[in-house]
């Protein structure tokens, strides 16, 4: 098991070299970085909004970035000596949606999609985070899970040397490990699986479960917490700062033979002290792991 740490934990007015050293120094093992539009997304008044990541723009990994921009950033990762092991960002959730009735955003999310998988390959990324659209009130719930599991099949055979991770966040959508398991099952690629975000499942109920349910699909993990007591998106928080029982996370990692990467992504980022803050996040998930990983 390794420990990463996803880009979107540093503010945005950090450039990618900067996060890239900062990370290193640090003492991370892997660095997720983050796919973007080509100008950033601008902020919508939703979720990414109050997670302070809609602003993000990745000048070397976009929607229009070229292949040597793209090794570009992998010899940055060199020189600071990390590994980037996965890919993550935000198109395919609130502004390309996978969940897409309308053709023209359906095929600039599969080719975001395409293109972070593109990405991966030259970056020696062995995952993709895929956030799977966001459900809203106007559209038939069984069809827009018949919609992203036919385009997931298709992104699966694009790149079946890299993991397709899908992730569980606040879409509306997709808010069972059991309902996870069957879209992941019934595609039948291997390289489809989850990207468990253990704070965004405490809402809902008891993660280690989620773990213990979903076992072996799962590819990567996000590590944060959440506080119950605040029960909306300004719930969440550091490690061991919420109501997360993280030692029975780790146990329940470990039971189901666990041996991806473990990657820190605190939203909204600190904005003082802020390599204080995920020196903190490394340190803890060192102990808490420590316990089952060596």
């Amino acid at each position: 098991m390794k420990l990463g740490v996803n880009q979107f934990c540093w503010p945005m007015s950090w450039s990618v070299g900067e996060v890239l050293r900062s990370a290193a120094k640090l003492g991370y093992e892997r660095m997720e970085i983050c796919f973007t539009a080509a100008d950033g997304a601008a902020p919508g008044g939703g979720v990414t909004d109050a997670l302070d990541i809609s602003g993000y723009h990745n000048p070397l990994l976009n929607m229009h970035s070229t292949e040597a921009e793209i090794r570009t950033l992998g010899h940055m990762a060199e020189d600071c000596g990390i590994s980037i092991g996965s890919v993550g960002g935000i198109v395919s959730f609130s502004i390309y949606p996978l969940t897409a009735e309308d053709e023209v955003t359906a095929e600039k999310s599969e080719y975001a999609l395409k293109k972070m998988l593109d990405g991966a390959r030259i970056l020696g990324a062995s995952t993709i985070l895929v956030i799977p659209g966001m459900l809203t009130e106007e559209m038939d719930y069984p069809a827009a899970y018949d919609r992203v599991q036919e385009r997931l099949a298709r992104l699966a055979d694009y790149a079946p040397d890299i993991d397709l991770a899908i992730e569980n966040v606040w879409n509306n959508f997709l808010y069972s490990p059991l309902e996870l398991n069957r879209l992941v099952d019934e595609t039948g690629r291997s390289n489809l699986g989850i990207y468990f975000d253990v704070a965004n499942a405490k809402r809902f109920g008891y993660p280690q479960q989620w773990i213990r349910t979903m076992g072996k699909r799962i590819k990567q993990v996000h590590l944060k917490d959440y506080r119950m007591s605040v029960d909306n998106i300004n719930g969440f928080t550091n490690l061991l700062d919420g109501d997360v029982n993280y030692p029975e996370v780790v146990r329940a990692l470990a039971e189901t033979g666990f041996d991806g990467t473990a990657v820190v992504e605190l939203t909204p980022p600190a904005h003082y002290l802020v390599e204080q803050t995920l020196r903190y996040a490394k340190d803890t998930a060192r102990s808490l792991f420590s316990a089952y990983y060596s």
